[in-house]
């Protein structure tokens, strides 16, 4: 679903606030087994099916990174650099092997959940997505990686962000926007910095070619937001409807 001018009157695809997001995603995992590892799946496997749509045959020789904090969206852009790997190595009509990575700035002992843990361990196994972390790596290290990189997935920050902005984080996030117009920038769920609920830029954000975010749109995509988000796509990921019962208000 991808941005209109009146995206937030369409039904279904009113925005709602963080909070409201995660009691969605809580009530799909408590009331109806939604497990929030099948949205990390789903979510994943959406943004990698973009990239692919995106850029068709010309993906083959593409250099990908995945720039991943400690959180889910982490977990989403690690679930979409896998879908990425198995497409490419099955087409197999690149001359070039995959040229894929995934920087996770933080140890991996620092991830915030199971479901990042678990996409993180199988990444890990992947040998045709080379891994690096800020305990092997520099931050010069990092920032050559990055400088290298056709597609850029942003999965620094999710709509947990709401005040200052730390290193490395911030040092990432603003080389990364060094690269506007030469690498494509696709944002996970936020551009990583942007207030979700406000659209507000307290400190710096990612300005994304494209943000994809799920299940609806934030309210910070609008408003302040619109400016850095660059095209939304919006994208259902199976969460069951009945989640919203008592958590959005239905006209």
């Amino acid at each position: 679903m991808e941005t209109k001018e009146n995206l937030d009157s369409i039904k279904g695809f009113e925005p709602i606030s963080s909070d409201q997001m995660y009691q969605i995603e809580n009530n799909g995992e408590n009331e109806f087994s939604m497990k929030k590892i099948l949205m990390m799946e789903n979510a994943g496997s959406r943004i990698a099916d973009f990239v692919i749509s995106e850029f068709g045959d010309t993906i083959l020789n593409k250099s990908i990174i995945a720039v991943c904090g400690k959180g889910n969206n982490g977990g989403d852009a690690l679930v979409a650099m896998r879908h990425l790997s198995g497409y490419i190595l099955a087409k197999n009509l690149s001359e070039k092997p995959p040229q894929l990575a995934v920087i996770l700035l933080c140890s991996p002992n620092d991830l915030k959940t199971s479901e990042a843990i678990s996409n993180w361990k199988i990444i890990e196994k992947i040998d045709s997505i080379k891994t690096y972390t800020m305990k092997s790596c520099t931050l010069e290290d990092i920032k050559e990686r990055i400088k290298t990189s056709d597609i850029i997935l942003d999965g620094i920050f999710g709509t947990g962000i709401k005040g200052d902005i730390n290193e490395p984080y911030s040092s990432i996030i603003s080389f990364i926007n060094t690269r506007k117009g030469n690498s494509y920038v696709l944002s996970v769920d936020i551009p990583s910095g942007l207030n979700p609920d406000t659209g507000e830029i307290k400190d710096k954000t990612i300005i994304a070619d494209t943000t994809i975010t799920f299940h609806r749109p934030k309210h910070g995509h609008f408003n302040n937001g619109a400016s850095v988000i660059g095209k939304l796509i919006v994208k259902k990921i199976g969460i069951p409807f009945e989640t919203e019962r008592g958590v959005v208000n239905k006209n």
